[in-house]
């Protein structure tokens, strides 16, 4: 059985804010004063890159994402790509970034220019940085500044297809995601973002193939489980998608328009009551289109 609603869900394309925890950011002066000299105007060694660099932070990937967005779409929005196991300086201004500390950001990139000037991870979280803030421009600018210091780096490369199919260029994105995927053989992140593209486009078998591939490589891939979940449904095995919606964590689960999903499919199975107190614990949204969809499915289960 598939209802409209089903349909809705193909079709709509909903874009909104996200939340991200807020913490003040705190830039630490140095008070000691130093005697000055033409010595201390040299620029001091450069940090090169080096292959340590690529390998991830479980710590920094636990940041919010900054470019998710709340949406019907058939899967999350495209990922960034980051570097993460870096020096604690480059991770504090990042993760200043991810929390829209853009004074902070800035201040700690200034600070860190001059030792990693010729350092591709430096530049690739500027442009990261640039591309948070919505400057697309300056973030390409930056993202191609770190391919030129090292041809072969996959973040930078994966980075510029984000900008790509944000400016509508799906092709060059897609493009732009292949490579990065097969640059870089232990990145998840191009790989996302290929699969929600095949998805995007109705390639649905070719999208769950990826979206699989994620899950075998991180059972706790909150978005790619959602993700299949949320393919399994529209393509009508709705206890298929329930069980993977089972495997989503509560937090996940509140979203609203994650939240939405399982309660209607919840319904299509027969849970009604299951699907109303799904419902009930969604958080709040301000997207007046995902607002009127929940109405919508609020009204089919008697909510």
């Amino acid at each position: 059985m598939k209802s409209r609603l089903v349909l809705i869900l193909i079709s709509m394309s909903l874009v909104g804010g996200c939340s991200t925890s807020s913490r003040n950011g705190v830039s630490n002066k140095n008070s000691i004063s130093e005697d000055i000299s033409n010595s201390s105007f040299d620029l001091p060694p450069a940090k090169n890159y080096s292959r340590v660099d690529d390998f991830l932070d479980k710590e920094l990937t636990n940041e919010p994402d900054v470019l998710a967005t709340e949406t019907l779409s058939k899967v999350p929005s495209e990922r960034i790509e980051e570097p993460e196991d870096v020096s604690d300086a480059l991770k504090s201004a990042l993760v200043a970034c991810y929390r829209k500390q853009f004074k902070l950001a800035d201040e700690l990139f200034d600070k860190l220019y001059r030792s990693y000037r010729n350092n591709p991870i430096y530049w690739s979280q500027v442009g990261s940085c640039f591309l948070i803030k919505g400057n697309k421009r300056k973030a390409l600018l930056f993202f191609n500044k770190a391919k030129d210091l090292k041809k072969n780096y996959a973040p930078p490369i994966n980075n510029i297809g984000v900008i790509f199919e944000k400016e509508g260029f799906d092709q060059k994105a897609l493009k732009a995601y292949e490579e990065a995927k097969n640059l870089s053989s232990f990145s998840l992140t191009p790989l996302f973002n290929i699969a929600q593209i095949y998805t995007k486009y109705g390639l649905i078998t070719q999208g769950k193939e990826y979206f699989s591939t994620l899950i075998t490589l991180n059972n706790k891939d909150q978005d790619s489980i959602y993700a299949m979940g949320y393919l399994e449904m529209i393509e009508g095995d709705f206890n298929n998608a329930i069980g993977y919606f089972n495997r989503l964590s509560r937090d996940y689960r509140r979203k609203a328009e994650v939240s939405v999903n399982i309660a209607y499919t919840l319904h299509l199975t027969g849970n009604t009551a299951d699907a109303r107190d799904v419902l009930a614990k969604a958080e709040p949204t301000n997207n007046d289109l995902l607002n009127q969809y929940i109405a919508r499915v609020r009204a089919k289960i008697g909510s």
